[in-house]
């Protein structure tokens, strides 16, 4: 890889090499990274999780990112949009997330708790809201 000074680095690649390669509990590979923070929505979930003393409930996630992705422009009723945020949460973005140990998945009782490596994206998240703008929309 060709380091060009004149690029910025993305996160994710400051976020490894501070590190020494490893993040949290085990070493992510980049495209872990990459991969998690590409979707405002488990950007989200994280972001919900180090803010919160405990496990999250799943639906007062939907509930948060519903309110975020809220637009009265669109003609998707509420309820709508909480269904489709709360089928891919327990579908796609929960299970990876779970699986990265970035957090715990618990299907029975419906809660999200903090993960081994979860407290390594707390920089990694600030330093992206400084970074981007905000937009009204997740995804």
């Amino acid at each position: 890889m060709t380091i060009h000074s004149d690029r910025t680095t993305p996160v994710s690649d400051r976020m490894v090499s501070a590190n020494g390669g490893a993040v949290g509990h085990r070493s992510l590979p980049r495209e872990t990274l990459d991969q998690v923070l590409d979707s405002d929505r488990r950007s989200e979930v994280i972001r919900c999780l180090l803010a919160a003393d405990g496990p999250i409930a799943v639906r007062t996630l939907v509930g948060r990112l519903a309110d975020a992705e809220d637009d009265a422009t669109l003609e998707t009723t509420i309820h709508q949009l909480r269904q489709r945020i709360h089928v891919s949460l327990c579908r796609t973005h929960l299970p990876l997330l779970d699986e990265q140990d970035i957090v715990t998945y618990d299907r029975v009782r419906s809660l999200v708790g903090p993960g081994a490596n979860l407290a390594a994206f707390e920089s990694v998240l600030e330093y992206e809201s400084l970074e981007r703008p905000i937009t009204g929309r997740l995804g």
